[in-house]
């Protein structure tokens, strides 16, 4: 997003229609334009909060856990998750479900994709 405000920003636009574009706060294009002038490319803040205790391999697995018995509650989930090496609570597993929209609520989009994948 940065690179393609400094991109609109050098073109001649102004920060409002810039941001409009954008979809984001004429202050926000405003800051990220001061610290491109100041350091001369987009500089990234610092990543706040905890880090995640999966990665995007291990979060792979358990979707694959997931859909080899969609009747797997997420305690169930986790205990099989454990056996892979990944020691984490089940409310973790709930919430790595809820990432790749795999919820109660999507019952009929994880159905579908699993008879699609089914031989």
């Amino acid at each position: 997003m940065g690179k393609r405000i400094i991109k609109l920003l050098k073109e001649g636009k102004s920060s409002r229609i810039v941001a409009k574009d954008v979809g984001c706060s004429q202050s926000a294009v405003s800051k990220i334009w001061t610290k491109y002038k100041q350091h001369g490319k987009v500089v990234k803040g610092k990543h706040t909060g905890r880090p995640r205790k999966t990665s995007k391999h291990q979060d792979r697995k358990l979707k694959a856990i997931c859909l080899e018995n969609r009747k797997c509650t997420a305690k169930q989930m986790r205990n099989k998750w454990a056996e892979t090496g990944v020691n984490v609570c089940y409310r973790t597993v709930r919430n790595c479900l809820k990432e790749v929209e795999f919820t109660y609520r999507k019952k009929k989009t994880r159905l579908q994709w699993a008879t699609e994948k089914q031989p």
